[in-house]
């Protein structure tokens, strides 16, 4: 318990569900409230946000601050297959720095410490996010990476685009997921897309996550062999009725032999033949030969989010109020 300037922050539980569904029907300002200069908003993974309605069904998901009794902020966390979690922004009757990073911090270590997440995670749109930014930091959180979310329309009749030659294809099932496993591992190498996540979780709790990402489409998880090795690997679910690459990589050695492009190719092909009618993913800005492989295989830039997380480093520090 921490009773810092008066004010106690611990766990939700059953008994504050009237005293915090009062306090989500209560105006609250956002973290930009107090700089006119900014429309700070935030919405991270899974569209759990700072303004979403109280879930009473949740309780145990929220760590609350009070004043003499009275609830004046609150944070939900949400805990994702794979060992993630994702903190949102908290909600406070008036925004205070703070507090945020006591909430923020409070969330995540609670997530971590009953529920074992290693990714606890953020997500803020760039535009106003300095406030809330400033209170991640404090809260123990890092900058991870600028995401940019790519969009491509996808026609029925590019099921049948061209797949280069030379090249050979295996579908995921149980009797090869560890031959999955170990070349996801492998792309990591010298990897450019959000480079700080290496070793904070195994490659078996990544796949866990991405087989919780929309529909698992285990028929449209492909890996690439080149002479009978594995150079690359693609997975492709169905998330809102669009293709989503929820992994895309290929191994040190066979880097800049156009083998991601054959990798594109293969997740539009399957996209299509699904029958959905767009697919969609997520990369890190700062990796420019994806960003330039997507520019080039037809995606087009339509948001960008700021990515936060713990790092691994200070998860041991985490202590539950």
């Amino acid at each position: 318990m921490n009773e810092t300037s008066g004010i106690e922050v611990r766990p939700a539980g059953r008994p504050d569900a009237d005293r915090l569904a009062e306090f989500f029907n209560r105006p609250c300002p956002g973290p930009g409230a107090a700089d006119p200069s900014s429309a700070a908003a935030a919405l991270p993974l899974r569209r759990v946000d700072a303004t979403a309605a109280f879930q009473p069904s949740a309780i145990t998901d929220y760590v609350l601050a009070a004043r003499a009794g009275t609830i004046v902020g609150a944070c939900r966390f949400v805990t994702g297959a794979g060992r993630c979690a994702v903190v949102p922004p908290p909600r406070l009757e008036t925004w205070d720095e703070a507090l945020a990073a006591r909430l923020l911090r409070a969330a995540a270590a609670r997530v971590h410490g009953r529920d074992g997440a290693r990714l606890i995670q953020t997500l803020v749109e760039p535009q106003g996010a300095q406030a809330l930014a400033a209170a991640l930091e404090r809260a123990g959180f890092e900058r991870l990476a600028v995401l940019a979310y790519l969009r491509r329309p996808v026609r029925p009749e590019e099921q049948n685009l061209a797949l280069p030659p030379g090249i050979k294809w295996r579908r995921y099932w149980r009797l090869r997921h560890q031959q999955f496993a170990r070349t996801i591992a492998a792309t990591y190498g010298s990897s450019l897309d959000c480079p700080a996540l290496a070793g904070l979780r195994s490659v078996d709790d990544a796949i866990t996550t991405h087989k919780a990402t929309g529909l698992f489409c285990p028929r449209a998880w492909h890996l690439l062999l080149v002479g009978g090795e594995p150079a690359g690997v693609v997975l492709l679910n169905n998330l809102q009725g669009r293709g989503e690459v929820v992994y895309l990589g290929v191994v040190p050695a066979a880097r800049r032999r156009d083998i991601g492009q054959a990798l594109v190719t293969r997740a539009i092909r399957d996209t299509a033949a699904m029958g959905l009618p767009q697919m969609g993913l997520a990369v890190d800005v700062s990796n420019a030969p994806a960003m330039r492989l997507y520019e080039k295989t037809g995606f087009s830039e339509i948001r960008r989010r700021l990515a936060y997380f713990i790092p691994a480093s200070r998860l041991a520090e985490l202590v539950e109020p």
